[in-house]
């Protein structure tokens, strides 16, 4: 009988799921609409129903269902239990470990879901068959995960690997969601280098993305890429301090600013490069994630084979 995990990654518009097995071989993805009317507090009930009916709809008896991981938008209580809070989701202390076991009769993992993301792209992306890593993802904000020895570092409050909230030093004062001020991703995100293009320019363009400045980079436009320079010199740096804390192997960029390629990875890595430990340099590498929307489904199963030690070790050198 082929044992299979359901992958699950939450996000504030979508809710992705996914049949996948002990190989990392997907053989059924699907969505359901992110419902946050009434705090969320529909979220399991839709999640529990979708997946009914999917097992309705596979009615495949050479497949058993023996896990689920599920990726989520903050930070997981230390027992493994609880979604602590999950603003875009409206959720504060939202016991999901337990609704969905508790219907479904299976069990289930949390995790943070940038370290889903992060797990998934050392099992089956841009890390893989590496243990140690750095994973970044850059979007609206700055999120990231940190793995050590195949192990996310979690900390003791669930907020292991906030690389976004990293405090930083400017001259000028911007505000995180957070509520602290100048935390990284105020500045390195996408929506940093957007305000940072901004501030440069003399007419206020309200429209104006991180596609928009990566084009009038390629056209050699100079204030473009002068934004582009203070956004790599912040991350850079900040990369460089947590390379220098935990000596990894690998620096894997992901987030829809990471589509920039090698306009944006090439400055970073010098950038990088220029700050980090000698016996580092040279030795690490800085990659692309790959696994792009899977990433999260992939880590999710990945965390609960590692967690219920069901990866034999011929299945994790398969990775």
């Amino acid at each position: 009988m082929i044992k299979q995990m359901i992958g699950i990654d939450i996000g504030g518009t979508t809710i992705k799921l996914a049949l996948i097995d002990v190989y990392g071989e997907i053989h059924k993805k699907w969505q359901i609409p992110t419902n946050i009317t009434e705090n969320g507090r529909n979220i399991p009930t839709d999640i529990v129903r979708s997946i009914q009916q999917t097992m309705l709809e596979q009615n495949d008896q050479q497949a058993e269902i023996i896990g689920i991981g599920i990726g989520v938008p903050g930070p997981i209580s230390p027992d493994g239990q609880i979604v602590v809070r999950a603003v875009n989701l409206g959720w504060e202390d939202m016991p999901l470990k337990s609704a969905i076991e508790k219907e479904l009769d299976i069990p289930v993992v949390l995790l943070n879901d940038a370290n889903a993301a992060a797990l998934g792209e050392m099992w089956k992306g841009a890390a893989r068959g590496k243990s140690n890593l750095v994973f970044v993802t850059l979007g609206t904000g700055v999120g990231g995960g940190i793995i050590l020895n195949g192990k996310v570092i979690n900390g003791v409050h669930s907020s292991g690997g906030e690389i976004g909230h990293i405090p930083i030093y400017s001259q000028e004062q911007r505000t995180c969601g957070c509520g602290n001020t100048n935390c990284l991703e105020t500045f390195a995100s996408a929506n940093g280098l957007v305000k940072t293009m901004q501030n440069m320019m003399e007419e206020n363009q309200e429209n104006l993305s991180a596609v928009d400045v990566f084009t009038w980079i390629e056209a050699g436009d100079q204030k473009a890429m002068t934004a582009l320079t203070i956004t790599v010199n912040y991350l850079g740096q900040a990369i460089a301090g947590i390379m220098n804390t935990v000596d990894a192997e690998e620096v894997v960029i992901g987030g829809g600013l990471s589509g920039a390629g090698d306009a944006l990875l090439i400055p970073l890595k010098e950038k990088i490069d220029q700050f980090i430990f000698p016996a580092i340099r040279g030795n690490y590498n800085v990659s692309k994630a790959q696994l792009g929307n899977d990433a999260g489904i992939y880590g999710a199963v990945y965390s609960y084979l590692s967690s219920n030690e069901i990866l034999t070790m011929e299945e994790t050198l398969l990775r």
